[in-house]
């Protein structure tokens, strides 16, 4: 694998972004925006190298493997697939976007790389190339279609990353192929932007209900703060009038009591916490909790752009009942013994019509 990002040159395949910031800015460790819709909102983008690393080593990839790749982007991954696999393999990558394709195959011929690039939708994968060792996603998705089980021959591997909390929160596990469905056996951190079907409507698909406080007295709007999640839906207009008033007042800054690794505690609050009091807040990403009434909001701060970095502060706002709440959560993943991503146990079935059902767990407190 390190011989395959030694190898492919990422600068063909973002070919305006290299001609705009140069090579150092295409080789930084850094996701690369690819294309907006009309209002800006990202469709696409060349993942960060460093994820992308993380996953093709969690497949297991060797030579000779037949690979469906959902989710063609720019191209660059299926040339590292292709690189991997070699001429007795087959890389096959599917994308809904008829741009992307053009520019897929277009790169990918001038790199002289094989991988065929399909139009089409990516949730029914490519079935005229399969059985396939190996499926990578690389958008993210809250289901795990039957399409994709079907191609995937006995024993294979899936690696799609989940959403598995109303927030948005993802992990990227590796999925095996059982005789009705999969069970997980092993995962990394990471988000995707997410799957689409045809048209660019789906670029609203992870649309939440939110309330924002913005400066627009410039040009442009500058936003204060905000915050987003269902819970907000559930509350009366007065308690949310209140609490995006209380989320622009100073915070207080208490210890979480315990110095966390970010992804892992961010991960399981996600999942844990229940969707009628979990939150997001901006534009400093945070992850927490908010009371009922609307006179508390309390929040941790994971800086994920730092590599295996920690947080062991929580941000108060208001009264005290949602860090009580907050920290309940948090003494919880003690107790379990710091479960990070990988100890997060995913398993899928299907039910008569071939709808996927997702079911997680933690490990059990050890005490």
């Amino acid at each position: 694998m390190r011989n395959a990002f030694l190898s492919v040159p990422r600068e063909i395949f973002v070919t305006e972004f290299a001609a705009r910031e140069g090579l150092a800015a295409v080789y930084c460790d850094e996701a690369i925006l690819t294309k907006r819709n009309a209002q800006g909102t990202a469709l696409s983008s060349s993942s960060q190298p460093a994820i992308m690393a993380l996953m093709l080593e969690q497949l297991g990839l060797e030579e000779g493997m037949r690979i469906l790749e959902v989710g063609a982007g720019t191209g660059y991954n299926a040339a590292l697939l292709s690189h991997i696999v070699g001429p007795r393999g087959r890389v096959v990558s599917v994308d809904v976007d008829p741009e992307l394709v053009r520019d897929a195959r277009r790169s990918l011929r001038a790199g002289g790389y094989r991988a065929r690039i399909v139009l089409g939708e990516g949730r029914e994968g490519v079935a005229e190339f399969a059985p396939y060792n190996r499926i990578i996603v690389t958008a993210s998705s809250d289901t795990v279609p039957r399409a994709w089980f079907e191609q995937l021959q006995p024993g294979g591997l899936l690696e799609v990353p989940l959403r598995l909390s109303p927030t948005g929160a993802q992990v990227i596990p590796r999925l095996r192929k059982t005789h009705n469905g999969f069970r997980s056996d092993g995962a990394v951190a990471g988000g995707f932007m997410p799957l689409r079907p045809p048209g660019e409507e789906a670029a609203s698909a992870l649309k939440q209900p939110m309330l924002v406080a913005s400066d627009a007295t410039r040009d442009g709007e500058e936003p204060f703060v905000q915050i987003a999640g269902e819970a907000l839906s559930t509350l009366s207009p007065r308690a949310r009038r209140r609490l995006l008033s209380i989320a622009l007042t100073e915070s207080r800054r208490h210890p979480l009591g315990v110095r966390a690794r970010s992804s892992a505690l961010a991960l399981f609050l996600s999942v844990r916490v229940p969707t009628r009091q979990l939150v997001t807040t901006a534009p400093r990403y945070g992850i927490g909790v908010i009371a009922r009434n609307g006179r508390s909001l309390a929040v941790i701060e994971p800086p994920f752009a730092r590599p295996r970095s920690t947080v062991s502060w929580v941000r108060v706002f208001g009264s005290d009942e949602a860090e009580e709440l907050l920290l309940r959560y948090v003494r919880e993943w003690d107790q379990r013994g710091r479960p990070s991503e990988d100890d997060l146990e995913i398993s899928v079935s299907y039910d008569a019509h071939g709808e996927s059902r997702v079911r997680t767990r933690w490990p059990r407190p050890l005490t």
